[in-house]
């Protein structure tokens, strides 16, 4: 950072977590020229953005955040979804940049509400891969073929992303910090999330059979692969429908 801070005038920190990008935001703010902007990239609790944003105030330098969406193959392919939050200045001058990595971009409002729909993003994602996860496990005990079962519910009014991309592998690495960080801002403000609890139980449930599945291989499979691997090899169908 020492070499290269004074010489770039943007910076998008992608970090693992609170500590790494206090150290890294820190370092930049106190070496990069006034005019500079720091983009956190990180998914981390809104504290820490607002705290990089106060510290950078002081100096000159702009701060804004930009959450990452879509997960590893968005990533890979240059179609992520990024939610941004800062001034529109800020966002103006980092927007060529994140339009070369994202098919979407998306200011959502002030400081920390980029962090804000991330965590209102990853809520939803987890709650609908439980509920998909229900879903599908009713239809393999009925005998029914799971992919099939996701490519019809796909274009009906339980569609969503997680049908979508049934077949894609879903290790689920960051669900814990997901949705211990909503539940964190749930308690801080005294709103209860009877749901994000339930849901939190049920992926650590999921990931963990997943974990114990061929030997701890199976936990970077598809959630289909390895609902799949659990369907009975002789089951009943309904009448008139064939056995999957």
């Amino acid at each position: 950072l020492d070499a290269l801070a004074s010489k770039t005038p943007i910076w998008l920190v992608v970090v693992p977590g609170e500590s790494e990008v206090r150290e890294a935001t820190s370092a930049l703010i106190r070496l990069m020229p006034r005019n500079g902007c720091v983009v956190i990239c990180s998914t981390i609790d809104i504290d820490v953005t607002l705290d990089v944003g106060a510290m950078a105030s002081r100096t000159g330098v702009a701060v804004c955040d930009a959450a990452l969406a879509r997960g590893v193959p968005a990533a890979r392919d240059g179609t992520l979804l990024i939610y941004c939050g800062g001034s529109d200045d800020a966002i103006a001058r980092v927007r060529p940049i994140l339009d070369v990595i994202a098919r979407d971009v998306v200011h959502v409002g002030v400081l920390g509400s980029g962090e804000i729909a991330k965590m209102l993003n990853n809520l939803l994602l987890w709650s609908n891969i439980a509920a998909v996860t229900e879903a599908m496990r009713l239809a393999i005990a009925l005998g029914r073929d799971p992919t099939k079962m996701a490519e019809a519910l796909s274009i009906g009014s339980g569609q969503s992303w997680v049908l979508d991309t049934w077949e894609r592998s879903r290790p689920m690495p960051d669900a814990e910090d997901d949705l211990g960080r909503v539940l964190r801002t749930g308690s801080s403000l005294r709103v209860e999330l009877p749901l994000a609890r339930v849901v939190e139980r049920l992926i650590k449930d999921v990931k963990h059979e997943k974990a114990a599945w061929l030997h701890g291989g199976g936990v970077e499979e598809s959630m289909a692969e390895f609902l799949r691997s659990r369907m009975p090899a002789a089951i009943s169908p309904t009448q008139g429908d064939e056995p999957s």
